[in-house]
């Protein structure tokens, strides 16, 4: 009885740890920009990249759309979008002379992800 209940406890400890790494959701999009863009200290120029933001380590990337390589990254946080329709919105502010990204929200998505360090007027 011993060695079942061993077993089970065995059984039920590897399902979690196997389970755990499902949890984690990078959300992804890819959205052309008509203008040059800050993220995180980094100026990406106009054009059309991939931005994932991952849940876990609460992090937006950009990531150029053809080499996959990662151009910007930044931390960023979740907020619950306002009532109105739920399409696509990329909020620039002005930083200097440049725009820096502020948040942006998927279509379809109930959240925004607000940049850390964003001078955004709410």
């Amino acid at each position: 009885m011993k060695k079942i209940t061993t077993h089970v406890a065995t059984a039920l400890l590897l399902c979690v740890i196997a389970v755990s790494p499902v949890f984690a959701k990078v959300k992804s999009r890819t959205i052309t920009v008509g203008q040059d863009f800050a993220v995180g200290g980094t100026v990406v120029k106009a054009g059309t990249y991939r931005f994932n933001f991952d849940d876990q380590k609460n992090e937006l990337t950009v990531t150029d759309r053809k080499t996959k390589e990662v151009l910007a990254r930044s931390e960023a946080r979740v907020e619950t979008r306002k009532a109105g329709p739920l399409t696509m919105h990329l909020e620039l502010v002005e930083s200097g002379s440049s725009k820096t990204l502020a948040s942006i929200a998927f279509s379809g998505e109930k959240q925004s992800y607000v940049l850390a360090g964003s001078t955004a007027a709410r």
